[in-house]
């Protein structure tokens, strides 16, 4: 009988365990749908002109602004899995420093993170002096 009680609070426990209900993989159908036709558009109209991006004028080419504008406000304010670049750098170093600089490939950003490893690194460093200051009073 224990074993059977057992059996069944596990398999009730489970159930509770998966995310039915969960927003993290959401997203608005009607920005990605919009941003597939300007893809398209831009396309369609790269393999016309027989140009590459590259040499495309983006302010002249009302085809290139809509695509431009579109991809970039799909990114912006968008830090690093969800986690702002300086922190990534102030807790994981030039770990957090590469982290960032593989995910976001934004200079900026990148900098933010380096920024967050100096303020790291100054910290030890500060409360290492302290720590030696404090104990070196102590002892004499």
């Amino acid at each position: 009988m224990k074993k059977v009680l057992f059996s069944l609070v596990i398999l009730f426990g489970m159930n509770s365990m998966f995310a039915g209900t969960a927003n993290l993989f959401t997203y608005n159908a009607g920005k990605v749908t919009k941003a597939l036709v300007n893809a398209e558009a831009l396309d369609r109209y790269v393999s016309k002109a027989v140009v590459s991006l590259d040499q495309m004028n983006p302010y002249a080419n009302p085809v290139m602004a809509t695509f431009r504008a579109e991809s970039s406000n799909m990114m912006d304010d968008e830090p690093a899995l969800g986690i702002p670049s300086f922190i990534w750098g102030f807790v994981l170093g030039w770990v957090g420093i590469l982290i960032v600089y593989l995910v976001t490939e934004d200079n900026e950003e990148t900098k933010k993170a380096l920024w967050g490893c100096v303020a790291s690194t100054l910290l030890w460093v500060g409360c290492y002096f302290l720590f030696f200051a404090a104990a070196a009073t102590t002892y004499y």
